[in-house]
């Protein structure tokens, strides 16, 4: 569990900057309670916060949006997960329950919006690239849709792509049964390295706390 097993194609060198953490011995049950309370109340924290004002005006939104408006992407048709789960809190329904491992991802996710996903790293092929999505190519989502990745971002190891900062496939999901996984932050090239360090140092956090998890290397790629 090594950066350098994970490359930044060219391509994306004045689009994107990529985050990773490597997690290591892990415990990936159900959510604690101490889990749940945090998100319930940061959840709550957010809805009075953002009110009824439009998500397009905050400045989070704007920037993890910027990623995608410079893959020629129309990020309100195709939205960041890290969006979609904002919009949750907004509307007052509560995010979804997966895990210990998922919902501290989706809790950083939500706090510093950036597009976030966890993988289990004994599933990948590794070396990893990040690049763009090649025309035809698509994996089938985790609610069984297709997702075509044409211009997208793309994380493709030896048996090809598994991830995206939008929807994830089936193929690299994290279990009750992961002890290894790679936590992979996708965001716009101008974003500062300082936001990016913050969010990764609050996903290592709460894997610490709540995964109880030894951390590997972990960095900023891009």
């Amino acid at each position: 569990m090594e950066l350098r097993q994970i490359q930044v194609s060219g391509s994306l060198e004045d689009i994107a900057r990529i985050g990773v953490v490597f997690l290591k011995d892990l415990k990936n049950g159900g959510s604690p309670e101490g889990l749940r309370q945090r998100i319930a109340s940061v959840a709550s924290e957010l809805h009075q916060a953002i009110g009824r004002r439009p998500l397009s005006e905050l400045d989070s939104v704007k920037r993890t949006r910027s990623l995608y408006h410079r893959l020629g992407l129309d990020p309100t048709r195709e939205r960041p997960s890290s969006e979609r789960l904002l919009r949750r809190v907004v509307q007052g329904r509560p995010l979804p329950q997966v895990s210990s491992l998922v919902d501290l991802v989706n809790l950083a996710s939500l706090l510093h919006q950036f597009p976030m996903g966890a993988y289990d790293w004994d599933k990948v092929a590794p070396p990893v690239l990040v690049r763009i999505g090649r025309p035809d190519e698509s994996y089938v989502g985790i609610k069984g849709e297709v997702v075509a990745l044409e211009g997208k971002i793309a994380l493709v190891d030896g048996e090809g792509p598994f991830g995206s900062p939008s929807q994830d496939s089936p193929r690299a999901l994290t279990s009750a049964g992961t002890v290894r996984a790679a936590v992979i932050l996708g965001a716009s090239a101008d974003s500062s390295k300082t936001s990016l360090d913050d969010a990764l140092k609050e996903v290592i956090a709460l894997a610490r706390e709540f995964c109880e998890a030894r951390v590997g290397e972990w960095g900023i790629l891009g």
